[in-house]
């Protein structure tokens, strides 16, 4: 199996054929969008192919865009028109009207996405297509977005970061999807799949298949993000080990315990 983390080589030195990032959130208060810019220009320079997995909104509502959020996109936009490298994005269910959004950033959208580099097809989607409280209950999940709304507003990051959590391992999600999405890959032919949607990242195998899921920017860095190295694929984390950041204006009211890696065990 051709899945490694922590690789010996610097990333710095290293030509990525593709990275795949998901759940951005922008416009959400408990967005990373300080770490997300930096990461964006050093992604655009380190890869030939960029996938956006899904919601990379928080919603359609712009004003709650922030300056950092806009340039986040700035960064996108302007990559997006050049020759050495490939924007993609996969819709997700944040995401709203594909010609909005399509429009907004200057790339197309796709319901799903094969990267193939002649060594690995990897199968990319975002994950709410397979999850049944999504589409059984959407009266529920707009209840439940608009709590969280309120969360955000008026509770510390922590809490907010502690109730997203709580309510995406009590739904089982994490599972189901990671499941669903392997079955689907197998059935497809993919020994390759990524989603996001759960906002917990994992790795996993099931029968063959490599199941990876790129998590989210809106919990405390490091923040995960995919990368196909050749016949590598596997998950790495931003910041990278030798970047150290001070934190921004408007995080360093948050407890230093606030910054450090959730512990978030991989479902099996």
């Amino acid at each position: 199996m051709s899945v490694a983390s922590n690789p010996s080589a610097s990333p710095e030195a290293v030509h990525y054929d593709c990275i795949v990032i998901s759940d951005l959130h922008l416009g959400s208060a408990v967005c990373q969008a300080r770490l997300l810019e930096e990461f964006l220009i050093w992604a655009f320079d380190h890869c030939q192919t960029l996938v956006i997995n899904g919601d990379i909104f928080d919603d359609l509502n712009f004003k709650r865009l922030s300056k950092r959020h806009f340039a986040c996109l700035k960064e996108i936009r302007r990559n997006s028109d050049r020759n050495d490298v490939r924007v993609v994005w996969v819709r997700g269910n944040h995401d709203g009207p594909a010609d909005i959004v399509s429009h907004i950033v200057g790339v197309d959208i796709h319901d799903e996405y094969v990267f193939d580099n002649a060594k690995v097809q990897l199968l990319i989607l975002h994950g709410d297509q397979f999850d049944t409280i999504i589409t059984d209950y959407p009266w529920l999940t707009d209840l439940a977005c608009n709590a969280f709304y309120f969360i955000q507003k008026w509770m510390p990051h922590r809490a907010a970061r502690w109730i997203r959590r709580l309510t995406k391992k009590f739904q089982r999600n994490s599972q189901l999807i990671e499941h669903r999405a392997t079955d689907y890959a197998r059935s497809r032919g993919f020994r390759y799949v990524t989603c996001g949607h759960t906002h917990l990242p994992l790795t996993a195998e099931h029968d063959g298949v490599v199941y990876i899921n790129t998590g989210t920017w809106t919990e405390a860095p490091p923040c995960p993000f995919l990368v196909v190295e050749g016949a590598q694929v596997r998950l790495e984390f931003w910041p990278l080990a030798s970047t150290v950041l001070e934190p921004d204006a408007e995080e360093r009211h948050e407890p230093a315990a606030d910054r450090l890696p959730p512990m978030l065990p991989a479902m099996g």
